[in-house]
């Protein structure tokens, strides 16, 4: 037993040095053949290599030179590209993390945003092209940071929905009277006017979208609505924060809540192939009476992603996993038990490498309803409205997914130009401003 175990440590000693004397000399040998094709690349067609080494090394250098400098040029070039789509207007930079939500005051020219880093920004925008943008800072609680953010009221008044472990929270920052400055000092930041903590439990909040109440008796309040991960829809007063009414969408999983610019109508996109859609009934003192629901949207085969409304809020257009997009007609008397009715059917204009089709993670139409503005993952894409023909598209506009978009309400300068002005947010820490298409595209 004593003289086995000798004989095993030599071995084991022995074929190791026979393995490294091996691999050293596989990767001599591969190092010199990498040596040898570098030095063949730099040769140019029809040229003989030179038999002098330092001459060889000198053609080396320089080639790998060349080749950085080619490399570095089509580098910024692809940038330049990326960053001079006919669209594209502008960035907003500066946000310290993901940036999860956008939207605009109803005048157009300032543009929220919520960001991971607890921050929500204000942007004003005088001139969409501007290189500089002024903007307030808003911070939120400790330790908060900020899924979803919308105006209320006042373009000064905004909704900011923040996450936590406990549940969703939501924080309406405002003033009291907003006015301009006059004698050079600084305005006050907006304080916290109302706030509500655990809105859907413990469910996280989805969507966040505000609009102001137009329709029927309606007093012009803005009404938010929230929508949860799970099935409940939340209706709240934009000024006093005052709980309006909830529904609940029974469907498993809602994916997207919304409401009419008139504040008529409230539709919910969840796990089924139906959208549901409920109607806020107004009392004669303009105050919410009831939340009722009136009609269901069938006719997809699968899931609906995403769905909007168009401007005078008579229409909806839906999108599918099915790989359609649908446009409905809801103002029909469905008291009378009247159905709304599929008014045009469009496939999803979008595929993958292989031809399969793609959803849309998101919609927004243009003020004036003939642009569909459209996104997956980080594709972005611009549909006429009435024939669902693509007007552009745009590639991999971000450094990663688009998070959030939407349209400005109203045209915006943009140099010596009017234009309607799409935003759109991703998870890269930036804000992207776009021109709307020509429908002529």
């Amino acid at each position: 037993m004593d003289a086995i175990v000798p004989v095993a440590i030599l071995s084991v000693i022995l074929g190791a040095v026979i393995a490294f004397l091996a691999f050293g000399n596989y990767f001599r040998k591969r190092k010199s053949e990498v040596e040898s094709i570098s030095k063949v690349d730099a040769v140019q067609p029809n040229q003989k290599p030179s038999p002098s080494p330092r001459h060889s090394q000198q053609s080396h250098h320089n080639s790998k030179k060349s080749h950085s400098k080619s490399h570095s040029h089509a580098a910024a070039d692809k940038d330049s590209n990326k960053r001079h789509h006919p669209l594209d207007l502008n960035t907003l930079k500066g946000h310290g993390d993901s940036v999860t939500g956008i939207c605009f005051s109803s005048d157009g020219c300032t543009l929220a945003t919520a960001c991971a880093d607890g921050i929500v920004r204000v942007f004003k925008l005088d001139d969409a092209t501007s290189k500089s943008f002024k903007f307030l800072r808003i911070n939120l609680p400790a330790g908060g940071h900020t899924s979803a953010v919308a105006f209320a009221d006042e373009k000064s008044s905004i909704v900011v929905a923040c996450p936590a472990f406990s549940g969703s929270s939501l924080y309406m920052y405002g003033e009291e009277k907003p006015k301009a400055a006059t004698d050079g000092t600084k305005l006050p930041l907006p304080e916290i006017k109302w706030e509500h903590h655990k809105i859907h439990d413990q469910r996280a909040v989805l969507t966040l979208f505000s609009t102001k109440a137009t329709y029927g008796t309606a007093d012009g309040s803005t009404i938010i609505v929230s929508c949860s991960e799970g099935t409940d829809v939340v209706l709240f007063h934009g000024k006093t924060g005052k709980v309006l009414g909830n529904v609940d969408t029974n469907q498993l999983k809602n994916h997207m809540a919304t409401i009419s610019p008139n504040g008529r109508f409230i539709a919910a996109a969840a796990f089924t192939a139906d959208v549901k859609v409920w109607e806020i009934v107004y009392s004669k003192d303009g105050s919410v009476k009831e939340v009722l629901r009136v009609m269901q949207l069938k006719g997809h085969k699968s899931a609906v992603t995403w769905l909007c409304f168009t401007p005078n809020s008579d229409q909806i257009i839906t999108a599918s996993k099915d790989g359609s997009i649908r446009v409905w007609n809801i103002n029909v008397r469905y008291h009378l038990d009247e159905d709304p009715k599929t008014l045009k059917v469009f496939p999803i204009p979008l595929h993958d490498a292989n031809g399969t089709t793609l959803h849309y993670d998101r919609m927004c139409l243009s003020p004036d309803g003939k642009i569909l503005a459209a996104i997956h993952g980080s594709t972005l894409q611009w549909l006429h409205a009435e024939t669902g023909k693509v007007l552009d598209t745009a590639e991999k506009p971000h450094d990663g997914n688009i998070t959030d978009m939407a349209w400005s309400p109203r045209t915006i300068s943009s140099g010596d130009k009017q234009v309607f002005v799409l935003a759109t947010s991703s998870d890269d820490k930036k804000v992207k401003l776009w021109a709307a298409p020509s429908l002529q595209s």
